[in-house]
């Protein structure tokens, strides 16, 4: 037990000497204090000078807004002054003398009278500014002739002539600066400030409803019909597409869903009416024209639905059902001939339409051109587009 404790002491000893020795080598000079002096010597010229900065732009910024400062207009005060020419001067507060009319008045020598009074006063103290001076100032007349109309020695009489010559003045001075017409006078009441304009507030925006034109109610009724059928509620659907109508009769589609509408409920002299009523000032409707002229054909009409559909013939000249359907209706007529041109001119426009074929083997047949008529069948068979019952009708023909 001895000798392991006397081990881990020469250990401990080993280790000791070990660190001691390395010791010397792990120590690292530390950098020199000075080398950051420059850097916090700069950053702390540089706050100086910025703080410096700072109080000079807001001493300026507060010697702007001082109210002591440069540009406030001269205020030109009158001493006290009698009643009279006090009055005389409150006829006129919109008027101030000037430097130059001051200067004038003291230089002018006395006003000589014919009958001097002792009381009167000689001549208009020099600081005093007179009426006269400001109407002179205004006016552009001399100021000794101005003077001389005006009696110095009936301060009574002078106070009419001051109030006409200033109201003259007021009349021919134009709208001068504010410095000039708006006068501080001593002991005088300053005249009343004009009331501002009254201004809308900007705040507030004045909605003027913008009406509607005639076609752009008609859209907006057409859409309110269009919900009603949808709805199930026909008869309110029907009142309003016929108040629209009367409102505006070349809406298209007001017109075509109250056909429809009119149809299913069996009033069928109504929709006529308004189908005829429509072509008449639109023509090119073929739509209207084909409903019409099977309106007319239901009800054994066949002439009245063969002058339909010749009004808007020339409109429907690339239309093969149009020209079908009119040749349908003339091979009912017993009118074979113009039939056989009506379905000729539909199997050029639509010629895999088997429908054509038939119809015109039909009319060729009842033209006695027996041949003609087998080669229609023929192709009308080929087209494959015909249903079992009109394909019967092919077969029983070409037997």
């Amino acid at each position: 037990m001895s000798l392991i404790n006397q081990m881990l002491k020469d250990l401990d000893a080993r280790h000791e000497s070990d660190v001691r020795g390395r010791l010397h080598r792990e120590v690292r000079a530390l950098p020199s204090a000075t080398e950051n002096r420059g850097l916090r010597l700069a950053i702390v010229v540089l706050l100086v000078l910025t703080v410096a900065v700072a109080a000079g732009w807001v001493g300026l910024r507060y010697l702007a807004r001082s109210p002591s400062g440069l540009g406030d207009p001269a205020v030109a005060v009158a001493p006290p002054s009698l009643p009279e020419p006090a009055a005389a001067t409150s006829a006129v507060p919109a008027l101030a003398p000037t430097a130059t009319a001051l200067s004038a008045v003291a230089v002018m020598p006395p006003v000589e009278t014919s009958n001097p009074s002792p009381s009167a006063p000689s001549a208009a103290p020099a600081s005093q500014p007179p009426v006269a001076v400001v109407s002179d100032a205004a006016s552009g007349l001399k100021l000794s002739s101005l003077l001389d109309k005006v009696p110095v020695t009936a301060p009574e009489l002078a106070k009419p002539h001051t109030a006409v010559s200033a109201s003259s003045s007021a009349k021919a001075v134009p709208a001068a600066t504010p410095a000039a017409s708006t006068p501080v006078s001593k002991g005088l009441p300053a005249a009343p400030a004009p009331m501002p304009a009254k201004t809308a507030s900007p705040g507030r925006v004045d909605k003027t409803p913008v009406a509607k034109t005639q076609r752009e109610r008609a859209e907006a009724d057409y859409r309110r019909a269009v919900e009603l059928v949808n709805g199930a509620r026909i008869q309110e659907a029907t009142d309003l597409l016929l108040d629209t109508l009367r409102q505006d009769g070349s809406h298209v589609a007001s017109r075509q869903l109250l056909v429809r509408l009119l149809a299913e409920q069996q009033r069928k002299d109504e929709a006529m009416a308004l189908l005829a009523e429509g072509l008449i000032s639109q023509p090119g409707q073929i739509t209207w024209a084909m409903m019409l002229a099977r309106l007319q054909v239901d009800r054994g009409d066949l002439a009245a639905a063969a002058r339909t559909l010749q009004g808007s013939q020339s409109f429907a000249a690339g239309n093969a059902d149009y020209q079908g359907f009119s040749g349908h209706v003339h091979h009912r007529l017993g009118q074979p001939k113009e039939a056989i041109n009506f379905y000729l001119a539909a199997t050029r426009i639509a010629s895999a339409d088997g429908r054509w074929w038939l119809g015109l083997g039909l009319a060729l047949e009842a033209d006695r051109r027996p041949a003609d008529a087998r080669e229609a069948f023929l192709r009308a068979r080929a087209s494959g587009s015909l249903n079992a019952d009109l394909l019967a009708i092919v077969d029983q023909k070409l037997r």
